[in-house]
């Protein structure tokens, strides 16, 4: 089976009809849950950022700050992701051959790679150095906000 033929049968499909076929509310409804998944997620990681800079929350240790938020993390990721995933079975011939869609999912799986290796560590730390803090800060909102970015322009291409 080519990749064309995979798209068509996908976007055939019932589940990709139920999506797109509906309401247009339901697709509406999943670019809202994609959006907000991707504020929880770039929310929590901001506190976790802000702290390891030492602009925020000085006087809490980092253990407690990134538990609690990389729950929010990992809660805005899977509502960006199922949601994300449902908006591609829906059209996803329309998806699969845009550039920016494509880009947006390598900078989407960087920042996963990052946030698993990179910035985790950081945040588990008790006293990270700073200038390691500094730079998992950096690499890491950098790829999570040109995942954002790479998003929006998939609706301009």
């Amino acid at each position: 089976m080519t990749t064309f033929e995979f798209l068509s049968w996908l976007q055939d499909s019932a589940l990709a009809h139920a999506i797109s076929k509906t309401d247009h509310l339901v697709g509406a409804g999943l670019q809202i849950v994609h959006v907000m998944g991707l504020v929880a997620l770039l929310a929590s990681l901001v506190l976790i950022s802000l702290h390891l800079l030492g602009l925020a929350f000085k006087h809490q240790p980092i253990t407690d700050i990134a538990r609690e938020a990389t729950r929010l993390v990992w809660l805005g990721l899977a509502l960006t992701a199922l949601s994300g995933t449902l908006m591609f079975i829906a059209t996803p011939k329309l998806y699969f051959y845009n550039p920016a869609f494509r880009l947006k999912m390598i900078l989407f799986f960087i920042a996963v790679l990052v946030q698993l290796a990179l910035f985790r560590k950081t945040a588990a730390q008790t006293a990270p150095t700073p200038t390691f803090a500094r730079a998992s800060v950096g690499i890491s909102l950098a790829a999570w906000f040109s995942v954002a970015m790479a998003g929006r322009m998939i609706g301009f291409i």
